[in-house]
């Protein structure tokens, strides 16, 4: 995979091979064959171009520019507070369904989170709640917390099925990315994405992150080894 050129227009050449990719995975299990490949080409050009080209994402944030030294902020009806132990039973919940599992998603050089439990009673973790208008929603992390390296990795979950998809997890990510920065000194914050998960990658890219690599069969999920994407943002 080539590196990033912060030059060129458009998505990141990494990106745009990841969704080829899972694109392509997918077709073989559907049947394709290649003269569809032809076809599905002609018809996305068609669809591409005759909306007026790709959607533009808006500029991200400056993280720099709003760093805040409490965790807790408001935006919309968004705040996002610390994890207590009385939110224990609704995170547990939370993380029983398809989008709750890969919150937990666990790398082959960390076996020993494999659990919810490992993960709050661990020294490098921090665990956040996120609410609209007080009521709980989701939760966000910061697992691996590096204090010497300045680095820590990102998870998220918007846990109310009902609460997806309204741009709450952008919301609330950018508050927790303030805190990590300001509160717990960090200068490198990354996340890892499960290569098939493309909703999660664009949401990462409009937070600021950057593809470093593909993890090959990173994870076990469902029986199957599963490739992973590896996103970071860096403060100057």
């Amino acid at each position: 995979m080539e590196p990033h050129n912060p030059n060129e227009k458009g998505l990141p050449t990494q990106t745009l091979e990841v969704v080829a990719k899972s694109f392509y995975k997918q077709s073989l299990e559907y049947g394709f064959r290649k003269e569809d490949y032809l076809r599905f080409v002609n018809i996305l050009l068609d669809l591409g171009l005759g909306h007026g080209g790709l959607y533009v994402p808006p500029p991200s944030s400056n993280h720099q520019d709003s760093a805040a030294s409490d965790v807790e902020q408001e935006s919309e009806q968004v705040t996002v507070r610390l994890y207590q132990l009385e939110d224990h039973e609704l995170l547990k919940r939370w993380i029983e369904d398809e989008e709750g599992r890969q919150f937990l998603t666990t790398r082959p050089e960390a076996p020993r989170f494999n659990t919810l439990e490992a993960l709050l009673e661990s020294e490098t973790s921090r665990f956040g709640i996120v609410s609209l208008s007080q009521r709980p929603i989701g939760a966000l992390a910061y697992l691996n917390i590096d204090s010497d390296q300045h680095k820590a990795e990102l998870r998220k979950l918007i846990g109310d099925p009902l609460a997806r998809g309204h741009g709450y997890a952008k919301k609330a990510t950018q508050y927790w990315i303030e805190y990590g920065i300001s509160t717990l000194g960090l200068r490198k914050i990354y996340v890892n994405t499960l290569e098939t998960h493309l909703k999660n990658i664009r949401l990462n890219e409009q937070l600021g992150f950057r593809v470093e690599g593909l993890l090959r069969d990173e994870v076990l999920l469902d029986g199957e080894y599963r490739d992973v994407l590896r996103m970071s943002l860096i403060m100057p």
